[in-house]
């Protein structure tokens, strides 16, 4: 597709893995709290295999089955965004984010369920589940001024770093990026049955090459919003029915509401069953509030850090997934930033925004 941005109008790029759906709130969010801005999204897949016994290892993952849920989550998304009067201009265009390299989900563990569609006919799946060349991203963004890009991360940095590889000219134009990324080390995030991963981060640990050449390379300043201030129980949601009596309704809330139902029975309740503290954490809207100075001073207690490393090479893969970081001292210019936790009375602005975004 063929179609010229407004060089004139503010330009955001969200990248977005699959399937959760808060990387479709993430969307939703940008383009609601940026009516001003056009917003480009680029899907990153999740390795998956289809049909996986207890006995494959994560690394076994398949090609082909990756690829067709990229797609499938593709076809979700724009399906997913017509509900809430999205320009088709967003909804039109998704860009093709690559498979992460790397997934610490068991294969068996699959959300087939997650994968039903509503109101969707046959024939407009085929067309709607096509995602659009790397390339044609690059040539979008070398043709805006330089610094004049904002950047939205929802999951691994997959899709930034291949961007960045095949067209290296692109960096020029980036102005910052936020991203749901990074864990202090006081959160284990990565439990998925009994056996607790330790306090690494998702995103981080399935694209660690990834990770350290956006941290470590990246001349723009860099937002990271790490587990601690999304994994909050304020903030967070006992059932999908919670989630959905907290906003008003809406054709697009009632559309929310039939993700999260499927979403909470595949991946929530099992761990909920064992630990009363799970919850529904809408975390990828981080990326979106953050982008707004105005919104992430309200919720966050952001700090300047010093990032010194991200493991990364082969002989350090027991650590893929840390960031390993430090606050800087006081006056100290940096250009990377971290959130620490949510201010006395964020977690009651975070949860008004919520509301603003769907009503």
């Amino acid at each position: 597709m063929d179609t010229q941005p407004n060089t004139t109008a503010r330009h955001i790029v969200a990248f977005v893995d699959a399937p959760d759906p808060d990387n479709f709130v993430q969307i939703i969010a940008l383009c609601k709290l940026n009516p001003d801005a056009e917003v480009h999204i680029v899907l990153t897949g999740r390795p998956v295999r289809f049909g996986a016994s207890k006995e494959h290892q994560t690394w076994q993952w398949d090609a082909a089955s990756s690829v067709m849920a990229q797609e499938a989550s593709a076809l979700r998304l724009k399906n997913f965004l017509r509900h809430f009067n999205i320009p088709q201009s967003v909804t039109a265009r998704v860009f093709d984010g690559g498979i992460a390299p790397r997934t610490l989900v068991p294969h068996w563990i699959h959300f087939a369920e997650y994968y039903k569609f509503f109101d969707v006919d046959p024939l407009q799946a085929i067309r709607h589940s096509e995602l659009e060349s790397q390339e044609e991203l690059a040539k979008l963004i070398l043709s805006l001024p330089e610094q004049s890009v904002e950047v939205a991360v929802g999951g691994p940095m997959t899709g930034l770093h291949q961007l960045v590889v095949r067209c290296p000219a692109v960096l020029s134009r980036f102005k910052e990026v936020h991203a749901m990324f990074a864990t202090w080390g006081t959160v284990a995030l990565m439990q998925f049955d009994d056996k607790p991963r330790g306090a690494l981060q998702f995103n981080v640990a399935c694209d660690p090459q990834a990770a350290d050449a956006v941290l470590m390379g990246f001349p723009c300043p860099v937002y990271l919003m790490p587990t601690e201030v999304t994994r909050v129980k304020e903030i967070g949601f006992i059932n999908a029915q919670a989630l959905r009596a907290a906003l008003p309704d809406t054709p697009g809330t009632r559309a929310l509401y039939n993700l999260y139902a499927l979403w909470y029975d595949a991946a929530v309740k099992p761990r909920q069953d064992k630990d009363p503290n799970e919850l529904i954490f809408i975390h990828d809207l981080v990326a979106a509030l953050s982008l707004v100075p105005e919104i992430r001073n309200k919720i966050y207690d952001v700090v300047p850090v010093r990032i010194t490393s991200v493991p990364h090479l082969g002989l350090e893969s027991t650590d893929w997934g840390k960031v390993v970081m430090k606050k800087t001292r006081n006056g100290k210019r940096v250009n990377r930033f971290a959130a620490t936790g949510l201010k006395p009375g964020g977690a009651e602005v975070y949860l008004s925004v919520l509301k603003q975004i769907f009503s």
